[in-house]
């Protein structure tokens, strides 16, 4: 699914970039060769960033 339409990126290049350490939009638009046009994605790629920042639930230390 396209997550930005002004430059041409998708989900799976999202989270490639994010899997090869892009923490930030920025990071993301850095590794990707883009640049943040009117910004509609940024809501989309942080959403994908906190996805994988998810620990699966086995791993959730409680206190």
């Amino acid at each position: 699914m396209y997550i930005c339409l002004c430059n041409g990126l998708t989900d799976r290049d999202v989270k490639s970039a994010v899997a090869s350490g892009a923490n930030r939009c920025a990071n993301v638009y850095e590794l990707l060769g883009a640049a943040p046009q009117c910004a509609k994605c940024t809501v989309h790629i942080r959403d994908i960033i906190r996805e994988s920042a998810d620990l699966p639930a086995t791993q959730i230390i409680r206190k």
